[in-house]
Order: structure tokens, then C-alpha cells, then sequence
């Protein structure tokens, strides 16, 4: 992989010195950025959060919270014209969103299929030690030490759930009795602020009267006149009731946003009854049925013979030692078609990530940021893809857009060194050299060999004359990175003093 930490410090150099900010950046380009980074604020957190509870191991929370952010990026989609270059961001967190649900679906999938594996065999465990208890109590009493934990049968998850139910439904009945409290105040609080607009109109009208009046008596008379001492009372309460106006408003606001917040925890715990509800009649459905299984196959059980019920205890665990076979093998076969999917894909990888890399040096900046979204919708565990993207958004003058992806980028490794020299050169940017010269510090510690975090850090203390007025910390960290087998730059060493 082709290294790329001179091409970041070209990047800051152009933000030290007095050149053009970027290489396709305009106002409007600016402009549109912040609205992007304003849109993607609130999926951002939700991916975050869901990020979080992966890693918790809270698979449920983990699949909503992507769903949530999913819909929210879909809904910008159907809002906004999301075709340009300003909404790639928005793309790669859709592709990454997608991606995790599927691993995720497939991991919850995964483990259900075991479950359901360990039941079966604990069905058919059971059943022997029955059919062994009819013939010899020794031979039911090896059963049993030989039998799988019971899984929790339907009548205790119907108690489970007939218990969640009652659970939820005084919290959906507090929810709904929040709710109408709220609407309640929201129409008193538009019942005020409606008020209010009429008493501010009212005083405006009396102001403006008021002052017509002492404009005429101070043309007749030559001086401040009853009247004008009148205007000005007039004008002080159209002042207060301007400031009333604004009370109400702003509590209005805050009542509506309180209800569409108590209109959600309404619907989720009616939701929560719903589907508790649904869970309470399967069960009872299912355990009916179950009963009347285990009635019709008790009948049939009694009429079996002991030499029948051998016969059968040795031909279920044939089938069980086959049955396992096929699992073994199969297994094997799934781990060598994964590890060769695992090469190839690899392999793709790496070719992507070079081309990417190659892209960049020329400065095909639409193919790069075509092909960049697509690799990292592709491979959104690949830090590498970030890095490069927000390096293309730093050199586009988008520094907020860059410290949002470098964040989702790993902090070890060469990537985490990279996503750090990308975020100071960001700091930088946005005129914040003392936070570019902390993430500076951190790539130091991660990577000490590496000449590019000094080369960086010397060229921010050269923004910093109050904290380097001799330059000679800025010199120390250059000569450490051409030590360390970094370039000479001849423009810093201008500035430094440092020319032969």
C-alpha cells in the first residue's frame, strides 16, 4: 500500500500559509457541506449508539438503532436531491447502516438456528429417557444424568409474556394520559401566544397613535408635551408586550416539542401491547396444540413393547451420530468455502484500496469519490476507504465533514495514525492549532517512527508564535521527522531559518 502522510502535510501547509483553501472548494460548496453535516447529525448518533450496543453484545438494540438510522437517511434521500458530491457522506453511512443490518441478521439468524438445534436434541433426549423408564428405573436414571438442561417450556414464556403484557399496558396508559396531558398544554400554550400576538398588535397600533399625536403637540408647541410623555408610555408597553410575545412563543415551541416526543412513547408502548399481546395468543395457541400432541403420542406411546422401544432408542441414535456427521461436515465445508471467500475477497480489497490510492495521487477527485463510496459501502469495516475520503473532504475545505469520518475510524493501527493527521490538518482548518498539536501528540505516541506526525507538528507551532517564539520547538520536531526519513521542504526550512 502506497504511504500517503506528505501528501496530508501538503494538505496543512496549504492551510498554514497564505494559499487557496482547497482544490474545488467555493462558498456555495461550503454551504451546501453544512447543511449535509446538519441532516446527518441525528443519524450519525443513532449509528453511534448502535455501534455501542453491538458492542455490548445487545443484538436486538443493535439491529433497531440501524433500522432507525436507515429510515432517517432514506427520508433525507426522498427529501433532498442527494445525486452531488456533498451527500457521498450520506451514502456511505446508508451502505454502512444496510451492511451491519445484514451481518447482524445473519449473526441473530446464526444463533436461533443453534438454539433450535439444542432443542431438538433435547426433545429427542427426553423422549428416550421416557421410552428407558418403562423398562428398568436404572436405565431411566442414566438418561436423566445423560439429559440436556430443559430449555424454559411455553408455559413458563406464556407467564413470562402474560407478565410483560400487564407490564406494558399501565405504561400505555400512562404514555396516552402524558400525551393528552401535553396536547392540553400545547393548546393552552397556543391559546397564550395567540393572546399575546393580539395585546402585541394592540400596543403597536398604540404606540404608533401615540406617537403620531406627540409628533403633531411637539410641532405646535416646540417641546416635550404631554402627549410625547404619552407616546412613551405607549412604546414602553409595546416593548413589554413584545417580550411577553416571545415568552409565549418560545413556550409554545417547547410544549410542541414535548408533544411530538410523548405522540412517540405513546406509539412505542402501544406497540409494546401489541406485540405482547400477539406473543400471549401464540402461546396459548401453541401450548393447546402441544397438549394435544403429547396426548395423542402418550397413546400411542402405550402401546408400544419394550423390544420396540429398543429398536428405537438404537435407531434414533444412529440417526443422531449420522446427523452430527452431516453437521461435521458440513461445517468443514462452509469454513473452506469462507476462508476462500475471505481470500478472494481480500485480494479485492487490497487492488481497491491501491487503485483508490492511485486515484488520489493523480487528483481524479470525481472517480475517487465515486469509487471511494462504493468501497466503503462495500467494505465498511476498511478504514482505509474512510481515511482517503476524508482526506478528499479536507482538501475540499470541508473539515467538519472530515472529523466526521476520521471518528469512525479505528484508533489503531497505520489507519488510526492516518485518521489523526487528518483530523489536526482539519483543527488547523477551523483555526484550532492547540487541538490539531493534542491529535498530533496521540499519532506520536501510536506511531513514534513515523516522520509525518513531527512534520506536521512543527508546521502548527509555526501558528503559534506565543507558544514558539524562537521556533525552536517547530525546528526540534522537523529535524526529528527528516531523521526519521521524512522530505526536506525547503519552504519550511525558509521559515525556520534553516537554509544553508
Amino acid at each position: 500500500m502506497r504511504s500517503i502522510p506528505l501528501t496530508l502535510a501538503i494538505a496543512v501547509l496549504a492551510c498554514t500559509f497564505p494559499l487557496q483553501a482547497g482544490w474545488f472548494s467555493n462558498d456555495e460548496e461550503v454551504q451546501q457541506a453544512k447543511h449535509v453535516a446538519d441532516l446527518l447529525r441525528e443519524p450519525t448518533k443513532l449509528i453511534s449508539q448502535a455501534q455501542a450496543a453491538f458492542d455490548k453484545g445487545d443484538l436486538e438494540e443493535s439491529i433497531r438503532l440501524f433500522a432507525e438510522a436507515r429510515d432517517q437517511l432514506r427520508e433525507i434521500e426522498e427529501q433532498e436531491d442527494t445525486a452531488g458530491t456533498a451527500f457521498a457522506s450520506l451514502r456511505l453511512k446508508k451502505f454502512h447502516c444496510i451492511s451491519m443490518l445484514d451481518a447482524l441478521a445473519l449473526q441473530r439468524a446464526n444463533t436461533q438456528d443453534r438454539r433450535q438445534a439444542v432443542t431438538n436434541t433435547e426433545d429427542l433426549e427426553a423422549r428416550l429417557a421416557k421410552e428407558r423408564a418403562t423398562v428398568t428405573e436404572e436405565r431411566a436414571a442414566a438418561a436423566k444424568a445423560k439429559a440436556l438442561p430443559q430449555p424454559p417450556s411455553d408455559a413458563q414464556l406464556l407467564a413470562e409474556a402474560e407478565a410483560a403484557l400487564a407490564k406494558a399496558k399501565p405504561i400505555a396508559e400512562d404514555a396516552a394520559n402524558v400525551l393528552e396531558k401535553v396536547e392540553e398544554e400545547v393548546r393552552q400554550a397556543t391559546k397564550a401566544f395567540e393572546e399575546a400576538a393580539k395585546r402585541n398588535t394592540a400596543a403597536d397600533a398604540a404606540a404608533f397613535l401615540a406617537q403620531s399625536e406627540a409628533t403633531k403637540a411637539s410641532a405646535q408647541t416646540g417641546g416635550i408635551t404631554k402627549a410625547q410623555e404619552a407616546a412613551n408610555q405607549a412604546q414602553a408597553e409595546a416593548r413589554e408586550a413584545q417580550e411577553a410575545l416571545k415568552t409565549a412563543r418560545a413556550q409554545l415551541e417547547d410544549a410542541t416539542a414535548r408533544r411530538k416526543v410523548a405522540e412517540i412513547n405513546a406509539s412505542r408502548a402501544q406497540s409494546e401491547v401489541n406485540e405482547a399481546t400477539l406473543r400471549v395468543q401464540t402461546l396459548r395457541q401453541a401450548i393447546a396444540e402441544q397438549k394435544a400432541r403429547e396426548e395423542k403420542a402418550r397413546k400411542a406411546q402405550e402401546a408400544l413393547e419394550a423390544e420396540e422401544l429398543l429398536k428405537r432408542q438404537a435407531e434414533a441414535q444412529r440417526l443422531a451420530a449420522e446427523q452430527r456427521a452431516r453437521v461435521e461436515a458440513a461445517q468443514a465445508k462452509q469454513k473452506a468455502e469462507d476462508k476462500a471467500k475471505a481470500e478472494a475477497d481480500q485480494k479485492e480489497k487490497t487492488a481497491a484500496i491501491a487503485w483508490c490510492e492511485e486515484l488520489w495521487h493523480l487528483k481524479r477527485v470525481d472517480a475517487l469519490e465515486q469509487r471511494l463510496t462504493e468501497c466503503a459501502g462495500k467494505w465498511p469495516e476498511q478504514p482505509e476507504f474512510i481515511v482517503l475520503l476524508a482526506k478528499l473532504r479536507l482538501t475540499q475545505n470541508r473539515p467538519d465533514d472530515a472529523l466526521e469520518l476520521v471518528a469512525m475510524v479505528p484508533s489503531e493501527g497505520n489507519s488510526g495514525v492516518q485518521a489523526r493527521l487528518v483530523a489536526a490538518g482539519a483543527y488547523l482548518v477551523k483555526n484550532r492549532p492547540e487541538e490539531a498539536m493534542r491529535v498530533l501528540e496521540e499519532a506520536m505516541k501510536a506511531a513514534p517512527n513515523a516522520p509525518a506526525p513531527y512534520f506536521n507538528m512543527a508546521v502548527t507551532l509555526l501558528r503559534l508564535p506565543g507558544v514558539d517564539p524562537d521556533r525552536s520547538l517547530a525546528a526540534g520536531y522537523y529535524t526529528k521527522s527528516v531523521e526519521l526519513g521524512g522530505k526536506r521542504s525547503s519552504v519550511i526550512e525558509r521559515r525556520l531559518g534553516m537554509e544553508e
